[in-house]
């Protein structure tokens, strides 16, 4: 029995990304005679064009940046993992993250991040901050072959745990999966609606928290898995 976790802005804050997206603009910026921002919201804005059509390549930042450089008259290569691997350290996670992690495990269960960056970068995430001591597998885009939109990614999973509506509420719905969101659903409906132009309000997830330390409060956590059962379409 398998329980999905997603990782970016779930175990962990999705701005703690930001120093490692502002030195790699820096550091095209410098040769390109331009402000960092500009840099940086030139990747930005391709991330968001290539989230709509729900490419791989909005995930893969090595080709985000290096395009934004060649756009800018600069022939570089860039490797976010070196500088990922200046900032990871200081990535701080979510209050209970390691906990929610373990307790699923303690339980019985099988945790697998499921997260839509590129295995590359969140294998350098999930190893140094701790994860990987209670995670028995890793899914993502270049692993499986689509972002999670698609059943496959889901596969064997009974819970699905995330903030993000789409890809953490109404496809793994979809694909049988009890949803647990985390966060602030409006807002996030909000992030939704604004980048690919979709109105989920309609839905709502299984279950809903504000925060990691909310669901592991009490017994709420052990209720949930024990209320879920293996998903047919899945089995």
């Amino acid at each position: 029995m398998l329980v999905l976790v997603d990782l970016d802005g779930t175990l962990i804050p999705l701005d703690a990304w930001d120093p490692v997206f502002r030195d790699v603009s820096i550091y095209i910026a410098e040769r390109a005679g331009v402000d960092w921002v500009v840099v940086y919201q030139a990747a930005k804005e391709m991330n968001r064009s290539l989230l709509r059509s729900f490419s791989i390549k909005a995930f893969n930042w090595d080709y985000i940046f290096t395009e934004v450089a060649r756009k800018l008259g600069v022939t570089v290569s860039i490797d976010i993992n070196e500088f990922l691997i200046r900032h990871v350290r200081e990535f701080k996670p979510y209050d209970g993250a390691i906990d929610l992690l373990r307790v699923i495990r303690d339980l019985g269960y099988g945790v697998i991040i499921a997260t839509n960056g590129l295995y590359r970068y969140q294998l350098i995430v999930i190893r140094e901050l701790g994860f990987s001591r209670y995670v028995d597998g890793i899914r993502t885009p270049d692993l499986i072959g689509c972002p999670k939109n698609c059943c496959e990614f889901f596969r064997g999973g009974l819970v699905m745990v995330g903030d993000n509506p789409l890809f953490d509420v109404y496809y793994p719905s979809m694909c049988g999966l009890t949803t647990v969101f985390i966060g602030d659903w409006a807002s996030r409906l909000g992030y939704v609606r604004d980048v690919w132009g979709l109105d989920l309000s309609g839905m709502r997830p299984t279950f809903s928290f504000r925060s990691i330390k909310e669901l592991l409060d009490g017994d709420r956590l052990i209720s949930i898995l024990k209320a879920s059962s293996r998903p047919h379409a899945l089995a």
